[in-house]
């Protein structure tokens, strides 16, 4: 069987919110054991190595880009250069990655997002852009109330961005996204969030990732999310 999608063939956004407000500061420790990957390091693994005299305030984490500037946008009289990644404590992220985002406040669960841009401030600062995901209990129901999911895992996918500086970045995570025909993969092979539905913030719905409607761009843009999936999944059982 073909598990290979057709994709379709080939607009200003509003200012995304920033989230990750403090920027320079050592990102707190939170753990969420699903969103590692087999294999690898999770804080609490660290734990013993860390010095607990040094407060999370005191220790700096400072971010640089890294590789070629993919292109330049102009304001005025400046010029901004858009790169394809960064390193901030010693790890490296490019475009197209999916991250956790560390949150403002330390009991609160971290955002996701995949990279879309990387650019320097006026100020030297690398701010990333990024595509939201919702995660079901913030999500809000067009008659009130939030959404519910049966699996902690689950988040709802969006065409919405958020904008945090590259210090807030505490490392990449994994997103599986289902089509209906498909199962949830199992979290002991492949660790990881998922997602079957697209949440659209402004009208408070929610959509399957591969229906139409959202436009061109938009679903070509779902089809290779869920390609990339597919393909990282040879053995995918189909939903009975």
């Amino acid at each position: 069987m073909n598990d290979r999608l057709s994709l379709p063939s080939g607009q200003s956004s509003p200012q995304p919110p920033v989230i990750g407000k403090r920027l320079g500061k050592r990102k707190k420790m939170i753990v969420y054991e699903d969103e590692y990957e087999e294999g690898e390091v999770k804080p609490q693994d660290l734990l013993p190595l860390m010095n607990s005299n040094i407060s999370d305030d005191d220790k700096e984490v400072n971010a640089n880009p890294i590789g070629h500037v993919v292109r330049v946008s102009e304001e005025g009289e400046w010029v901004t250069k858009h790169f394809k990644g960064v390193e901030t404590d010693g790890i490296s992220y490019e475009l197209e990655d999916t991250v956790l985002v560390s949150p403002e406040e330390y009991n609160m669960k971290p955002s996701v997002a995949i990279i879309k841009d990387i650019r320097e401030t006026r100020d030297g600062r690398i701010m990333v852009t990024g595509r939201r995901f919702y995660r079901p209990e913030i999500a809000e129901k067009e008659d009130g109330g939030k959404w519910e999911s049966e699996e902690e895992r689950e988040l709802f996918y969006s065409f919405d961005e958020i904008e945090f500086a590259a210090e807030s970045v505490m490392h990449k995570c994994r997103v599986h996204f289902v089509p209906p025909n498909k199962t949830i993969p199992n979290v002991r092979e492949y660790p990881g969030f998922f997602v079957e539905k697209v949440y659209d913030a402004k009208l408070k719905r929610l959509c399957g990732i591969v229906d139409v409607g959202y436009g061109d761009n938009k679903q070509h843009e779902l089809f290779g999310l869920v390609q990339k999936t597919i393909d990282r999944i040879p053995s995918w059982p189909l939903k009975l």
